[in-house]
C-alpha cells in the first residue's frame, strides 16, 4: 500500500515537472537566447534562481518533492501575475496621458505588443496551476498539505512593487545587469571598472560598496584579465 502511494506520488510529480518545462519553453521573453557565452553566466542564473525562488531552497539539490515543486509553481505564478500587471500599469499609464509624446505612444504600442506576446505562455501557466492545485487533493493528506503549503507560502512573495529591486534583493538587478550586458562586461579590466559601471546604472545606495562586487564576483566565478608586463623593446 505504502509503495503504490509513493509510485502514485512520484508519477504525479513527474508529470507536473513535464508539464512546467513545456509551459517554460514557451515564453517568449528570455534573458538569453540559446548560444555559447562565457561560464560565469551559467553561475549567474543559478544565482538567479537562489534570489527568484527562496522558498524552493535550489541549493539543497533538485529533488522533487512536493513542497518543492508547489513552490516553484507558487514562485512562477506569482511572478507571472507581477509581470503582466507592470505592463498592464504601463500601457494604462501612457494612455492616461492626454498630451502622449511619440515615445510614449511608442512604449504603449511595445507594451500592447508584449501582452500578445506573452499571452499564451500566461494562459498555459494558468491552465497548469489549475490542473496541478486540482490534482493534488488526489494525493496522499502529507503530499497535498506540502504541495498547498509550498505553493502558498511561494506565491505571497508577489513583489508588492513594479521595480527589479523588488524581486529578492539588489543581488537581482546586478545579475540581470551581468546578463543583458555581458559583451561590455568581458571588455572591463577589473572589478573596480565594473564597480564604476554599477555606480553610474544603479547608483551608489543600491550597488554597495566595493567589496560586496568583489564577493559578487568570486561567487560567479568572472574574472578579470590582469594587465601584463610592458614589453620589453630591443
Amino acid at each position: 500500500m505504502e509503495f503504490e502511494s509513493e509510485k502514485r506520488r512520484d508519477e504525479w510529480l513527474n508529470r507536473l515537472a513535464t508539464e512546467m518545462l513545456k509551459v517554460h519553453e514557451i515564453m517568449p521573453s528570455k534573458f538569453l537566447p540559446e548560444g555559447d557565452y562565457p561560464q560565469w553566466i551559467e553561475r549567474v542564473e543559478m544565482e538567479l534562481g537562489l534570489v527568484m525562488y527562496p522558498d524552493v531552497k535550489i541549493k539543497e539539490g533538485l529533488e522533487l518533492t512536493a513542497k518543492r515543486l508547489g513552490g516553484l509553481l507558487g514562485h512562477e505564478c506569482a511572478y507571472a501575475v507581477w509581470m503582466m500587471q507592470w505592463i498592464c500599469q504601463q500601457v494604462d499609464s501612457a494612455e492616461a496621458t492626454e498630451t502622449a509624446t511619440e515615445a510614449e505612444r511608442e512604449q504603449m504600442r511595445q507594451g500592447m505588443a508584449l501582452i500578445n506576446s506573452l499571452d499564451k505562455w500566461y494562459s498555459a501557466l494558468r491552465r497548469l496551476a489549475k490542473r496541478a492545485l486540482c490534482s493534488s487533493v488526489d494525493q496522499t493528506f502529507e503530499d497535498m498539505s506540502d504541495f498547498l503549503l509550498g505553493y502558498s507560502s511561494a506565491f505571497a512573495r508577489k513583489p508588492k512593487k513594479y521595480k527589479s529591486g523588488d524581486i529578492g534583493n539588489t543581488n537581482f538587478e546586478i545579475y540581470i545587469f551581468l546578463i543583458i550586458n555581458w559583451r561590455m562586461v568581458v571588455t572591463l579590466k577589473s572589478v573596480s571598472e565594473l564597480y564604476q559601471v554599477l555606480r553610474k546604472v544603479m547608483g551608489e545606495h543600491r550597488t554597495g560598496d566595493l567589496k560586496r562586487i568583489e564577493k559578487i564576483c568570486q561567487r560567479i566565478g568572472l574574472h578579470f584579465a590582469k594587465p601584463g608586463r610592458p614589453k620589453k623593446i630591443r
